[in-house]
């Protein structure tokens, strides 16, 4: 298969969601990078917005011309395309396994802080671009939220488990670090507590895999 065209914005959550599986998967190959410019909005241009209409990285271009938007949806796309891998599972009580952990994470903690973020520090900048979604007076009662799932995903860990299914490192795995780690280092004060040692550790041992390395961007020579 030719290298599909990706449009992607590196150090952003949802396109290091798929950079950060291709490298795990070793399947970088398969992208042919197209880099947006998020900052100045180039993502809310016409000509990317005929190309998905909710002005959102990432976008890959399947063979039929077809634009696939969300993460998840790409990387199970790519995992198909090259056989199932323990990344995405590789049998239906696997991949439903990975499902079921994305689903969880997403609703008990990812949202939860993730609205935090977008509605606290920074409100500003997504004002304008999802008008009628920011209210910064929800940001304070998002935190807590967050906070009871952090608490909540640290006692799932406590039984000794690498990662969220076990000792089977998955897209799950992938997506939580992504998202999780992109919003507290712009919103320091939602990071979990050095008290939720077993949720600390997991972030630990995927911060150390070479794939996370690989997505950090690289500072430009001066």
């Amino acid at each position: 298969m030719a290298p599909l065209t990706f449009h992607t914005a590196p150090g952003i959550p949802n396109p290091d969601v798929v950079h950060m599986y291709a490298e795990e998967r070793g399947c970088q190959s398969m992208l042919a990078d197209v880099v947006v410019n998020v900052g100045t909005g180039e993502n809310r241009s016409p000509e990317f917005l005929k190309i998905n209409p909710l002005g959102e990285v990432p976008a890959l271009i399947l063979p039929s011309g077809q634009a696939l938007t969300e993460s998840i949806a790409i990387v199970k796309y790519l995992d198909d395309a090259q056989g199932w891998s323990p990344l995405v599972g590789t049998t239906a009580e696997e991949r439903a396994l990975v499902d079921m952990w994305l689903l969880r994470c997403e609703q008990k903690v990812l949202e939860p802080i993730g609205c935090a973020f977008r509605n606290g520090p920074m409100a500003a900048f997504f004002k304008d671009r999802r008008p009628g979604y920011i209210h910064p007076e929800h940001a304070a009662g998002m935190r807590v939220a967050g906070a009871t799932g952090l608490k909540w995903l640290d006692g799932m860990l406590a039984d000794g488990r690498q990662y969220l299914c076990g000792d089977r490192f998955t897209l799950a795995d992938i997506r939580f670090y992504c998202l999780y780690s992109f919003y507290t280092k712009m919103d320091k004060v939602q990071k979990a507590p050095d008290s939720l040692s077993h949720f600390n550790a997991y972030m630990d041992r995927i911060k150390a895999r070479p794939s996370a390395s690989a997505i950090v961007p690289k500072k430009s020579k001066l």
